[in-house]
């Protein structure tokens, strides 16, 4: 059995052959993403030829097989795949009940301006994401319902995108309930709060220069004047509809499951839909046996995000490569030698980090993957506080989930906008550089790292100096 089976996968090549399958999906994604064509069922391609390259420079190919099967068959991968099938029901489910052109008529009535839209939709994403903890979360909530009314309003439609996308990581990175925060924490051996306090200064100054520049590059979309061609007639009859999101938000507030919050608020939004007339029964499910064909507002909300769940799964089969081949372990031996000095170690932890999350777009696995040798490294061998390794972990690895193109929050918030029916004349790539949070707070991160802005020594170093004798160093 995969369970029994948790030997050493060996690679021709050693690093090299292990990372070089990594390397072909990279190239390949890159690809698609510069040439404008970065679509998750587009990335299905690559994703397989690097698993074939994994299979041919294995040294055993049906131990790598066993491996991808077993990053593929994880807890972390069946409760993501759900909780996006969910939530595309969901979000089909507003879109068909008016909730998008209520908002729209709401927004235009009051004379609110698409310059401010992006920064209004951060500063709402940011409080989420912070009371809940959850990126993926955040993106869900908000991505399906304010990408369509910014882009309406006028707001820059590659802005409204990363919009979403970082106030999504902002919260994931300083929340106490964040699995990444929880994660950096306690592979330190850190206090929550206390890491908490300390990276609060990171994350604010990194998202006070966010808005002004979502601010400044907000505006430039085409605000629409009436109706709205994807749209339809405006009308103030789908806010009621206000109340699935709402509830989707107070049980994510109160720590309710996310699968148990995404089932709840959309059964809920489909009894009230029917209650309130905008939501006819027969739309749920529509089969067609002349032509085979099934829809509806459940199947078409489920296949809406298949293309990135079908993704998903080819990659984070390959992730379990980089645990089962020893990846951190020969990363280790061969960067004992650039660890010497606290910033030169801090300098390292953070391109590892970066190139682990390029590698598994999945934040809180590289924390946990890298987070002992970031002890080792940092507050053992560099007395670092263990607060300080811990926010370098989290904020480093927040920042990078922003701008990777094929990450799951830039693509999910990309998918929506591409659902909604607003326009989506921009490729992903292109919501890369308004992505200001992530390179706010990379930019933060590696200013605190050169000048030693933040750098303070572990109690454990502080102690072992008191007690030793005089002129000497313990």
């Amino acid at each position: 059995m995969i369970s029994e089976n948790n030997e050493r996968v060996e690679f021709r090549g050693g690093l090299l052959g292990l990372t070089l399958p990594f390397a072909v999906l990279f190239i390949g994604i890159m690809w698609l993403a510069l040439s404008g064509k970065a679509l998750p069922m587009a990335f299905w391609v690559p994703t397989l030829f690097s698993i074939l390259t994994a299979l041919l420079l294995a040294k055993k190919p049906a131990d790598c097989a066993r491996a991808i099967i077993s990053g593929m068959s994880s807890e972390m991968v069946a409760i993501m795949l759900m909780a996006w099938f969910l939530a595309g029901i969901t979000a089909q489910l507003l879109k068909a009940t008016g909730l998008i052109q209520g908002l729209i008529w709401l927004s235009l009535s009051v004379g609110l301006k698409g310059a401010y839209f992006p920064l209004v939709t951060f500063v709402i994403g940011c409080l989420l994401s912070t009371a809940t903890g959850t990126a993926i979360g955040t993106v869900i909530a908000l991505g399906p319902i304010l990408y369509p009314v910014g882009v309406t309003l006028g707001a820059n439609p590659p802005v409204m995108v990363a919009a979403i996308v970082c106030a999504a990581y902002f919260g994931d990175n300083i929340a106490p309930v964040s699995d990444t925060t929880i994660a950096s924490a306690y592979t330190q051996g850190a206090d929550v709060p206390r890491v908490v306090k300390t990276r609060l200064k990171y994350a604010f100054i990194a998202a006070a220069v966010s808005c002004v520049l979502f601010v400044v590059f907000g505006g430039g979309g085409e605000a629409a004047q009436g109706n709205t061609p994807f749209a339809g007639e405006l009308s103030p009859d789908g806010l009621i509809m206000l109340l699935v999101p709402a509830l989707l938000i107070t049980l994510m507030f109160r720590e309710v499951h996310l699968i148990v919050a995404l089932i709840f608020s959309g059964a809920f939004g489909i009894l009230l839909g029917i209650v309130s007339g905008l939501l006819s029964p027969a739309s749920l499910l529509v089969i067609n046996m002349d032509q085979f064909t099934v829809g509806g507002i459940i199947p078409d909300g489920i296949n809406s995000l298949m293309d990135i769940a079908v993704f998903a799964f080819l990659l984070m089969g390959l992730v379990g490569l980089l645990e089962r081949g020893g990846f951190l372990e020969m990363v280790t031996e061969r960067t004992e030698r650039f660890t010497k000095t606290p910033r030169s170690a801090e300098l390292m932890i953070t391109a590892l980090l970066i190139i682990m999350n390029l590698l598994t777009v999945a934040s809180t696995i590289v924390i946990i993957m890298a987070g002992p040798l970031a002890k080792k490294v940092l507050v053992q061998k560099n007395s670092i506080s263990p607060e300080r390794s811990a926010n370098i972990l989290d904020a480093v690895s927040a920042g990078a989930m922003c701008l990777i193109p094929y990450g799951f929050g830039p693509l999910l918030a990309y998918m929506f906008a591409g659902s909604s029916g607003a326009a989506v004349n921009f490729s992903l790539i292109s919501t890369i550089p308004y992505m200001f949070h992530g390179w706010a707070l990379l930019a933060v991160m590696l200013f605190s790292i050169l000048t030693g802005w933040g750098r303070d020594r572990s109690e454990f170093a502080a102690v072992s100096a008191d007690l030793a004798p005089s002129g000497k160093s313990a």
